[in-house]
């Protein structure tokens, strides 16, 4: 497929330069348009945002060109919308064709954004809601070398660092997924057992929990427990996170018993073909666990916004894998304590990448809407 592109770059720019930013493409095909569904119910508890990366040095200079142009945000509109652009070889057309698909979202940050600003427009809220008892999530998914560990460890510093000047001490767990084994990263790598109790809780058994009352202590935490962390070679990333990791943020409240609890989550990358060309029988088989994770964490999120919004008993598949065991609070439909959830899909904005990035949008997409 690479080499397709690469072959008609200069037809694509051409088509992609006659498109209007603005306004909803219209594919160069001469076929009938097909009109878009009208969105469902949006979930309220969830903010949905995309984070595009830089183009990467290896894709300008094989001669890629972007495929991911976010439009103008218009003024008093709720929604910002992205648009990817693909060439498709029609079987009845003499060349090939553009392709593209618009996807709306809450919040769209392009190449230039920073990560204090994703922070401060779409995590700060969940980091405060945490801080004051209540339960805040964060996940960040996308394809392999799309920016998802190093925006989701930016954002983890961000927010240790706020919470300590509003709370004198915070308790930190980090474990790893990789396929159903979990792992402590916070004692070098040891592998724990993932159990309920009695209660129908969930344990993370022989994980450690570290006290952390500096910004200091907190950053070097952090970098310790990622050194740790299990990766592996692709065509795009010589380390490429093979596992979902799971930051957990205690947050003791001053008046209360209870505490307020942070989940920041970096689920592993979402492989095309090229991306496994390296793999072995082993990572083959942790690729097919993730993938099958990330279904069931889907599925989670969906069946309980639809559960909320609902009268009707409404089945939620929690035990279907163990990241979503681990996540079982998230689903809980008798927990009395509120929580938010924050959704950053990483784009890859190469041609290269279009196919990925599609699937990643939707992906994201589907999370935010309610049956």
């Amino acid at each position: 497929m690479d080499l397709f592109y690469l072959k008609h770059t200069a037809l694509y720019q051409t088509y992609v330069d006659k498109l209007d930013p603005s306004k909803t493409p219209v594919h160069f095909s001469n076929l009938p348009q097909v009109a878009e569904k009208p969105s469902n119910s949006a979930n309220p508890s969830m903010t949905i945002s995309v984070r595009v990366r830089p183009m990467l040095e290896d894709d300008i200079t094989a001669g890629f060109p972007c495929a991911v142009y976010p439009r103008p945000r218009k003024p008093g509109v709720e929604h910002e919308t992205i648009d990817l652009h693909d060439l498709y070889n029609h079987p009845r057309r003499p060349r090939p064709i553009l392709k593209s698909s618009a996807h709306q979202v809450q919040k769209l940050f392009d190449a230039s954004a920073s990560t204090a600003q994703v922070y401060d427009e779409v995590v700060h809220d969940l980091v405060l809601s945490a801080s004051d008892g209540k339960l805040g999530t964060l996940f960040a998914y996308g394809q392999t070398s799309s920016g998802k560990t190093f925006t989701v460890t930016e954002l983890q510093k961000l927010a240790i660092t706020e919470l300590l000047e509003r709370h004198t001490d915070l308790y930190v767990t980090i474990v790893e997924l990789a396929g159903k084994v979990a792992f402590d990263l916070l004692h070098e790598r040891e592998q724990i057992a993932v159990r309920e109790d009695a209660s129908g809780t969930t344990q993370l058994v022989g994980a450690i929990e570290r006290k952390v009352t500096n910004k200091e202590e907190g950053i070097e935490l952090l970098e310790n427990a990622m050194s740790f962390r299990r990766s592996a070679p692709t065509l795009k990333n010589d380390a490429s996170s093979r596992s979902h990791c799971i930051c957990r943020i205690r947050i003791p409240q001053p008046t209360s018993s209870e505490s307020g609890h942070l989940y920041m989550v970096d689920l592993a990358g979402s492989e095309i073909a090229r991306d496994v060309s390296q793999h072995g029988p082993e990572l083959m088989r942790e690729t097919k666990e993730n993938n099958i994770s990330l279904s069931i964490l889907k599925d989670c999120i969906r069946q309980r916004a639809l559960a909320a919004s609902s009268k009707k008993k409404v089945h939620i598949p929690v035990r279907g894998s163990t990241l979503t065991k681990i996540l079982k609070h998230v689903f809980d439909l008798e927990a009395s304590q509120e929580y938010k959830t924050v959704v950053i899909a990483c784009l890859n904005p190469s041609l290269a990448d279009v196919s990925s990035s599609k699937n990643t949008l939707r992906y994201a997409e589907l999370l935010g809407k309610i049956d």
